[in-house]
């Protein structure tokens, strides 16, 4: 009963200890976001200004020989290239900023009549007509207040003009950067753990020579999610700061989003055991012959990727119907179970994954990232919790079969001990039932599981193993042993032992019930003379057993003894031969005449 007070007061003990971490981690977590939301700042460190200024009024739109007054942003349609103009402020001083965003426009800022910036397809070497979009800063000084500002747009794509800003410095990037750096530091965090994921699966599977681990799917993710790592980061609003030729971006980042979708194929391919691997096969060799096509076409002044870009686009649709039509199969045939977890991931992947590539062809002022960051989240922790899933479930498994051949084994090793030992014939069966039902009394004051009931069993099955190496000369000699035939006779508890040692101690408990079923509890007993709690709980359940069978059962001896008599040389044994709290516990069970030793009839004849 001690013992399950104290167990009851460690569980209540460690539940507290996890709601306090939870609340504190949740607590941590208001605190900042008020700390990042809260604009109450009068006594905080001052952090200087950051304020952006808008040029947005008064600009005169020129439009084949027209003029008008128009304010930014705004969109023309129906025309090709257009001219706007308007009066630089009064109060410039020097070290400002002008900011102005192509959206794949080709764009000449002219300050005064003089070109002051340009970002055009002529201006950019092997870059072809399309363009990416860029943000053009120019440096403004104090002599350029109130001169005239003229924007000549060549327009490729989507006919918007965006806002100008004016600012100190570069200040003209902070709101930038700002609502940026969330998705560039996801898409840096994606890159290290894609690298990191795919180094650690070739690792473990060289380690792992066995091919127990499976590395393609975990190595063919990690590769994914570089891919998307790098596309998020060359489509970024910010990789002017990370490439210094940024307008390079729009080769890679095309040939990176088409690499998506022959990536996604080989990983969801080995993600569903190959069970559709012609399918998948077909769609990565297509869509990789559609990439080089591609690829080949820009460069010898063909189509460019911009062109191309909606035959990627076909493809990749049809790569996700492919993907969905496969899933649905597998659910139908139940080869889903496989992979359960992860083809939730899936889903949602293929969905925001769609998302994500028709904004990428139709919304110029598209957040790119923002739903393939999510979508690879989802699936990498879907991929994480289903290898957690299966490992678990494989070492589960292999424990079962472990423990399957440990109770054969067991079983086989139980009746060559009885037919071993000619007058306890079935003395290690009974053992195993007495054991098992004085387990099954104990639980609810130890906490023995339906596991432990059955590991008890177990173990007073193959208590006795060690008598195979006794010679039989001793195990059966009708009279009483001599000194050194009693030492021979001793040395089965640590025979025992040493076999089931060697075999693996794959049953909890296994090796300290052999062991020391022949212990004290006052420590007279052997071999390494333990007392009281020292001796192992299943040790002290099977000594009990194993004296009750010895005194039901006739011996070479003597005969068995009544039950009366049993009961009482279990008493007189309690504290010293036996766990008092155990030999109550059986008396309890005797009382109730839950056992039945064998009958006369079974009993073999005595030797005279």
């Amino acid at each position: 009963m001690k013992g399950k007070v104290a167990s009851i007061l460690m569980y209540t003990i460690e539940n507290i200890v996890r709601i306090a971490v939870v609340f504190v981690l949740a607590l941590t977590l208001v605190i900042m976001m008020i700390a990042i939301f809260d604009d109450s700042t009068e006594s905080e460190a001052n952090i200087g200004r950051f304020n952006t200024y808008t040029l947005d009024k008064g600009w005169t739109l020129q439009t084949n020989g027209d003029s008008k007054v128009v304010d930014l942003p705004l969109t023309i349609d129906g025309v090709d290239e257009t001219l706007i103009t308007n009066t630089l402020p009064d109060d410039l001083t020097n070290g400002m900023s002008l900011m102005f965003r192509a959206s794949f426009e080709g764009v000449k800022i002219y300050i005064d009549g003089k070109l002051r910036e340009e970002y055009t397809s002529e201006s950019l070497d092997g870059i072809g007509y399309n363009i990416p979009s860029a943000y053009i800063v120019v440096d403004m000084d104090k002599a350029d207040a109130g001169k005239e500002i003229a924007i000549d747009i060549e327009f490729k794509e989507s006919n918007s003009i965006s806002e100008v800003k004016l600012s100190y410095g570069n200040n003209v990037w902070f709101d930038i950067i700002k609502d940026d750096i969330i998705v560039n530091f996801s898409a840096v965090f994606t890159l290290v753990l894609g690298v990191a994921l795919y180094f650690a699966a070739v690792t473990i599977s060289l380690i792992i020579s066995d091919g127990s681990f499976k590395a393609d799917a975990p190595r063919l993710l990690g590769l994914l999610m570089v891919d998307i790592a790098l596309w998020i980061i060359s489509e970024s609003k910010l990789r002017q700061f990370v490439f210094k030729r940024a307008s390079m971006s729009i080769m890679f980042s095309y040939i990176l989003v088409e690499l998506i979708c022959v990536l996604s194929c080989m990983y969801f391919d080995e993600v569903q055991h190959r069970i559709h691997h012609k399918s998948y096969l077909v769609l990565e060799s297509v869509s990789l012959a559609q990439l080089f096509a591609c690829i080949i076409m820009h460069t010898t002044g063909g189509p460019e990727f911009r062109d191309t870009l909606v035959f990627a686009l076909i493809v990749s649709g049809i790569c996700a119907l492919v993907t969905v039509i496969n899933i649905i199969i597998d659910i139908k045939n139940g080869a889903f179970v496989k992979y359960s977890i992860i083809m939730a991931g899936m889903i949602f992947f293929i969905v925001l994954a769609v998302c994500e590539l028709i904004g990428f062809i139709t919304n110029q002022f598209h957040v790119f990232g923002v739903e393939m960051g999510v979508a690879l989240l989802i699936l990498t922790a879907c991929t994480v919790i289903q290898n957690i899933h299966d490992e678990v479930s494989n070492f589960k498994q292999r424990e079962e079969n472990n423990t399957a051949m440990t109770i054969n084994t067991i079983l086989t090793i139980a009746s060559t001990i009885d037919a071993k030992d000619g007058y306890t014939g079935g003395h290690s069966q009974r053992v195993g039932q007495y054991a098992e039902r004085l387990a099954r009394e104990m639980a609810a004051d130890y906490d023995f599981t339906e596991e432990d009931i059955r590991r008890i069993r177990y173990i007073g099955l193959v208590h006795d193993i060690g008598k195979i190496g006794v010679p039989d000369n001793v195990l059966n000699k009708a009279g009483k042993l001599t000194d050194e035939e009693f030492d021979a006779m001793k040395q089965h508890t640590v025979i025992g032992y040493e076999i089931m040692k060697s075999m693996g101690n794959s049953i909890e408990g296994l090796l300290g019930g052999i062991r020391h079923h022949h212990e004290r509890f006052d420590g007279s007993g052997y071999p390494d003379h333990l007392a009281d709690a020292e001796i192992p709980l299943e040790a002290r359940i099977i000594a009990i057993a194993d004296s009750y069978d010895a005194m039901t059962t006739n011996r070479v001896y003597r005969r068995r003894l009544t039950d009366e008599q049993v009961k009482e040389e279990l008493i007189k044994g309690a504290g010293t031969q036996f766990d008092p709290a155990l030999v109550e516990i059986f008396i309890g069970l005797l009382d109730e005449k839950i056992f039945e030793p064998p009958v006369p009839s079974e009993i073999p004849e005595m030797s005279h």
